[in-house]
C-alpha cells in the first residue's frame, strides 16, 4: 500500500500507543480510522464471566477497526489494545473515503488489502475448525504467514509479529502446556522454528504435514 500509506501519511496524524493502551472499546464510535505502522493490536471480546477472547490479531498495514472503516457497521465491534507499542496513524475516515474513491491506484491497493485481509482469515476459520491441536496450531501458523510472513530463502516465513505462545493459545483457545507441547514436535518436524516471540515458517514443510496441495498457489 506505498501510494495509500504516503497519502494517508499526508493527511493522517501520527500516534503512539503504549503497551496494554485501549485504542477502541467495544461499542464505541471511533472518531478515526487507524493504520498501523509498527506493533500488534489485538481485538478481543469478553464474556459475562470476565474470561478474554482474541477475535484477531493486527500488525503492520492493518487499518481498523475493520467494519467501521468500511460503513458495515456503526461503531467498533471489538475491544482494541496494544500488545506492545504500537505506532500508528489516525485519519478522518471521510478522508480516507476520498483519497480511495479519487485516486484509482489507492483503491486498487485498498482492494488488495481487504482481499487479501479476507483470505487470511478463511484460513484462521479452518484452524479454528480443526478439531486436533497440531492443526489448529498448522492453519494458525499459515494464517500468521500469509497476512505478515517476510520471506527468507529455502521458503522460510519469519512472521513480523512479536507472538508469545501464551498468545497463540488464545488465539487457538487451547492451554499453553498444549501449545507449548505440539509446537515442541512441530519444531522437531522442522515446520516450526521460534525464540520467545519470533516465529519463522518452512512453508514447504507446513503445506507437506496439512496435506494441502492447493495452498501451494497463494502468494501475499
Amino acid at each position: 500500500m506505498k501510494q495509500l500509506l504516503s497519502r494517508l501519511r499526508d493527511v493522517g496524524t501520527a500516534a503512539l500507543y503504549r503497551k496494554g493502551s485501549s485504542l477502541f472499546f467495544q461499542g464505541e464510535v471511533p472518531r478515526y480510522a487507524t493504520l498501523i505502522l509498527d506493533g500488534v493490536v489485538k481485538a478481543y471480546t469478553i464474556s459475562k464471566e470476565g474470561d478474554e477472547t482474541i477475535v484477531h490479531l493486527y500488525g503492520k498495514g492493518a487499518i481498523i477497526p475493520v467494519a467501521w472503516v468500511n460503513h458495515q457497521a456503526p461503531s467498533a465491534l471489538f475491544n482494541y489494545e496494544a500488545v506492545n507499542d504500537v505506532r500508528c496513524i489516525k485519519v478522518k475516515r471521510e478522508e480516507l473515503d476520498q483519497i480511495i474513491n479519487d485516486d484509482p491506484v489507492c483503491m486498487r491497493e485498498y482492494f488488495e488489502h481487504v482481499t487479501h485481509s479476507q483470505a487470511s482469515m478463511l484460513l484462521r476459520i479452518t484452524g479454528l475448525a480443526q478439531s486436533r491441536a497440531a492443526e489448529k496450531i498448522c492453519y494458525t501458523l499459515y494464517f500468521l504467514m500469509f497476512r505478515y510472513g517476510i520471506e527468507r530463502a529455502n521458503g522460510n516465513y519469519v512472521i513480523d509479529l512479536k507472538l508469545t505462545q501464551s498468545m497463540l493459545a488464545e488465539l487457538i483457545g487451547q492451554t499453553r502446556e498444549s501449545t507449548a507441547k505440539n509446537l515442541k514436535g512441530l519444531k522437531d518436524a522442522g515446520v516450526v522454528d521460534y525464540t520467545s516471540s519470533t516465529y519463522t515458517v518452512n512453508k514447504h514443510r507446513l503445506e507437506a504435514y496439512l496435506g494441502e496441495d492447493s495452498f501451494r498457489d497463494l502468494t501475499r
